[in-house]
């Protein structure tokens, strides 16, 4: 057993690893127990993590004033963690926002330093691509760098080495179960368990995502939702930027984002869709999440994505198609839980679908939680954050 941690975080994803840096750079010894990505995620049986990808959107307009916050805050950092790595993750390529009433979104952009500008449909297709749909007062919005998309499978890279320069212990390998302990001195802590052995902290961070606070036996009200995405050969990458648009007109879906052609780590140069939908399909467990990645996802919800992108992109080719299975974890206030679940366990998941972005930031307020002075954040209240129990 590896004992004398102060923090164990479980979870090496884009919360888990920017949590780790941030505790193990403000001194607390710190232990990082971080599952490698399945060698093959039809056989295997996971853990699946959601940074698995080479694409995420990254923007700081958002209707929502909280995300814009968290994001113009995570994107300060980039740089710092690019150079400090040595590990590239960010490339500005913008953001097209298409929508009903995104005036405010627009200003959340510009209230926090943001480019963001209210654009034509004209301008969108001559400097895009582009082709706005015909939807009664739909708007056209552009947020020029920083926003466009991230490498998350590096960010995450990026942030472990980081916490192992500032003197975090990384154990590459799955946690099979946290449980509270006792020492032999009576002093309370937890035991995180797996193929590597054990591990014995005073306390543990769960950044688990889709697998929530299941280690520790403890009940989060969060929704597994199982979706579909799209990657698509395009031919020779076209510059484009990242896209969200809602709502869109199509009877299945009810609205879209993309990232632009970026390449992944076999080469392929891609570029990737998905959307949300209506009464979504949703896993209650991790043998339900394994099955869901074992298979070829939605055929119905792919074709939607595929007939709504030709659209927007009338100029496009589309060489190849593959379809690839996905999961979104909700939480009842639609921003991520960061709190504690009992005296000894904290948590720091669920995304809602928009915290890759924003991850540095989420990573630091869920560190601070450890700190003698706890969450003290003159503009982001824990209360919005609170983790919801069943």
């Amino acid at each position: 057993m590896m004992t004398g941690f102060e923090v164990a975080v479980v979870g090496g994803g884009l919360m888990g690893s920017s949590a780790a840096r941030h505790l193990a750079e403000a001194g607390v010894s710190t232990v990082v127990i971080a599952a490698p990505e399945p060698d093959n995620w039809v056989a295997g049986a996971g853990p699946f993590a959601s940074h698995y990808d080479s694409g995420r959107i990254t923007r700081i307009i958002s209707a929502d004033p909280v995300w814009a916050e968290l994001a113009v805050r995570s994107i300060g950092r980039y740089d710092d963690i690019a150079q400090r790595s040595g590990i590239e993750f960010h490339d500005p390529r913008g953001l097209a926002w298409l929508g009903l009433g995104i005036e405010a979104a627009v200003q959340n952009s510009k209230g926090r330093g943001g480019s963001a500008l209210m654009v034509t449909p004209e301008w969108l297709y001559d400097n895009t691509g582009i082709k706005t749909p015909a939807t009664a007062d739909m708007q056209c919005a552009f947020e020029a760098a920083p926003a466009g998309v991230i490498n998350p499978r590096n960010l995450a890279k990026a942030q472990l080495v980081l916490a192992e320069m500032a003197g975090a212990t990384v154990i590459t390998a799955a946690a099979d179960a946290v449980q509270p302990t006792t020492r032999a001195d009576d002093s309370s802590g937890v035991g995180i368990s797996g193929a590597f052995g054990s591990v014995a902290a005073s306390r543990v961070l769960l950044a688990t995502g889709a697998y929530a606070a299941d280690l520790a036996g403890i009940d989060l009200q969060v929704r597994r939702q199982l979706r579909t995405t799209v990657r698509i050969d395009l031919g020779p990458a076209p510059e484009m930027p990242s896209l969200i648009i809602e709502p869109v007109e199509h009877p299945h879906i009810n609205d879209l984002y993309w990232n632009p052609p970026v390449r992944y780590p076999d080469g392929r140069v891609l570029f990737k869709v998905g959307c949300e939908i209506e009464h979504a399909p949703e896993a209650d467990n991790a043998d339900e999440i394994a099955a869901w990645f074992a298979g070829s996802g939605d055929p119905v919800e792919a074709d939607a994505l595929i007939e709504t992108t030709r659209s927007l992109l009338p100029d496009a080719r589309f060489d190849q198609l593959e379809i690839v299975p996905c999961v979104i974890t909700r939480t009842t206030h639609k921003h991520p839980y960061i709190g504690w679940v009992d005296d000894r366990i904290a948590v720091a998941l669920g995304g809602n679908g928009s915290s890759a972005k924003s991850c540095d930031e989420l990573g630091r307020l869920a560190s601070t939680l450890f700190s003698d002075d706890g969450w003290d954040d003159p503009i982001l209240d824990a209360a919005t954050f609170e983790p919801q129990l069943l």
